[in-house]
């Protein structure tokens, strides 16, 4: 159990935790070519994100990100419900006038005024989207209204780390204008925040069916929901999961999307893309 003290930011530790989370995803569900990496001098219309008001050493950050590419459909999950953002291709479009509108897409409209500029949203949706809060100041990624099932580990699962938010009360080392989001919204290092998500998919309570596709498992799903993620959940573990060397990625998502046609249509991917096919038939 460690506090801030044991954590510094650090711009490769950051990089790299969130290429090998997203490189898990690709081993999980998610289609490779749905992760783009930055060309050697880094993503080219990153300065225009200046309009955010946010520091340069957050614009350098977003320069040198892999992203799970948006597609017209926002792209696919990186958790349930949850989309990435891709901020190299909103970087292409935005404007002078567009900082206050991306601030709201990945920020918490509630918390915008009193999360600092040192303090950037990696994922971007409004809030129907989970939003993590990543610190370049502290190195700390919190999570906004974190299940309290995983913020406080109900599950018991033996590699939680519990939140730093929760060794050193914010009230104590925050800003007053800071204190009260950083308190009720847990954070953890940025590396244990990534290995928290990673675990929640090996412990299939993030449950993957498709390849866009990523529900969670909870209490209050209807029966039908249930049984369905019961029957994923046994088909993963039927093509090796959680086991990435063995697993039979493919094999396992036309297994998913076969059960899914046959037994549990309504929850099929809308669209005419069939995301159970092999990644080389795309």
């Amino acid at each position: 159990m460690s506090g801030l003290e044991a954590i510094s930011y650090s711009q490769d530790e950051t990089i790299t935790a969130i290429r090998n989370y997203y490189q898990f995803l690709t081993k999980s569900y998610l289609h490779e070519a749905y992760v783009v990496e930055p060309p050697s001098g880094g993503w080219p219309h990153i300065d225009n994100l200046q309009c955010m008001e946010k520091t340069d050493e957050v614009i350098d950050l977003l320069r040198h990100l892999p992203y799970i590419r948006r597609t017209e459909d926002d792209g696919p999950q990186g958790a349930p419900g949850c989309h990435f953002a891709d901020w190299q291709q909103i970087s292409q479009a935005a404007s002078e006038d567009d900082g206050c509108s991306m601030r709201e897409c990945s920020e918490p409209s509630e918390l915008v005024e009193n999360i600092p500029p040192h303090v950037i949203g990696l994922t971007y949706g409004g809030r129907n989207n989970p939003t993590f809060l990543l610190d370049t100041q502290r190195g700390i990624v919190h999570w906004y209204e974190c299940d309290d099932e995983i913020r406080h580990n109900a599950d018991n699962d033996p590699e939680w780390v519990m939140p730093v938010t929760d060794v050193d009360d914010p009230y104590e080392w925050a800003p007053e204008e800071e204190a009260e989001w950083r308190a009720e919204h847990p954070a953890w290092a940025v590396a244990d925040f990534f290995h928290l998500l990673q675990r929640q998919f090996l412990r299939l309570k993030f449950v993957p069916i498709s390849p866009k596709t990523v529900y969670e498992v909870h209490d209050q799903q209807d029966s039908e929901e249930a049984a369905m993620l019961s029957a994923v959940q046994d088909i993963y573990r039927q093509h090796g999961w959680p086991n990435l060397a063995t697993f039979r990625k493919q094999e396992c998502l036309q297994a998913v999307g076969a059960i899914l046609r046959t037994e549990y249509p309504d929850h099929l991917d809308p669209g005419p893309e069939d995301d159970d096919r092999g990644e080389d038939e795309e």
